[in-house]
């Protein structure tokens, strides 16, 4: 991460689990932690414990930096039209007036404007839900507070995306996430899904051809017309199932899961 690069990353307790994923850029002398609000105050908290002699200061700074995303073909041509910057690399960032761009992952074209800037509001409002359909369909993962200590960050593809250096020492949960990556055979990953029925952060996803023990857990679901659009951590043994079910063995079926990364 610096002043031209944003990082997607995760904090994890000490058995590897994700507490949060992380969004990290600069803003101006700033560090700033982009997460779900639902897990902001503990993830502030459990942090604030690490603060001994260092000069740092951590905050929540939601109401002082207002953030906004832009999705779709008109994205760009919004952006310019504003004289905002306009980064063209997955997570490369730009500044300008105190107001930083990040081009977000995903094939979508999709950018995050953290400050504010006079004409937002002027612009097309599609709602929260068509960025939410983004970092689905992006791959991007959300530990929310119903599922948090759920997921170890390769299961959430975060070492496809960039979001795990294995050359860095002595992070909280490190000596399991290494273990999983060098010595580990790794047997879950995040799949997208449909479902004709809404889904859950934290809900299980059941093999109806299996021996009655869940062989997942929804990660992410959002409303997609009249269906949903949902990630889950599956078993990679079950992912190819046309019997996979939400919340019960005779749940609604889900449709086939489509890999988000090349898996083996």
């Amino acid at each position: 991460m610096n002043e031209n690069r944003a990082q997607l990353s995760s904090y994890s307790n000490p058995k590897g689990r994700m507490l949060a994923v992380l969004a990290l850029f600069r803003h101006g002398n700033d560090t700033l932690l982009e997460l779900h609000r639902s897990v902001a105050e503990p993830t502030l908290k459990r942090l604030r414990m690490f603060v001994l002699r260092s000069k740092v200061t951590l905050q929540d700074c939601t109401a002082e930096l207002p953030a906004t995303g832009l999705v779709g073909e008109s994205a760009a041509g919004w952006l310019e039209s504003l004289g905002l910057p306009l980064p063209q690399e997955p997570m490369q960032s730009a500044s300008r007036d105190g107001v930083v761009v990040i081009r977000r992952l995903g094939a979508e074209p999709r950018w995050s404007v953290h400050g504010p800037v006079a004409g937002l509001e002027s612009l097309p409002a599609a709602g929260f839900e068509a960025w939410r359909r983004a970092d689905l369909r992006a791959g991007v993962p959300t530990v929310y507070a119903e599922t948090r200590e759920m997921f170890v960050p390769q299961m959430a593809n975060l070492d496809a995306l960039g979001g795990i250096s294995f050359n860095k020492g002595c992070y909280t949960g490190q000596e399991i996430v290494a273990r999983l990556h060098y010595l580990g055979q790794l047997k879950r990953r995040m799949f997208l899904l449909r479902a004709a029925v809404a889904a859950k952060p934290g809900e299980p996803v059941y093999d109806a051809a299996g021996d009655g023990q869940a062989v997942g857990e929804v990660v992410d679901a959002v409303a997609d017309g009249d269906a949903t659009l949902l990630t889950a951590v599956l078993q990679i043994s079950h992912a190819g199932s046309e019997q996979l079910a939400l919340a019960a063995i005779d749940g609604p079926r889900l449709g086939p899961a489509q890999a988000l990364i090349a898996t083996t």
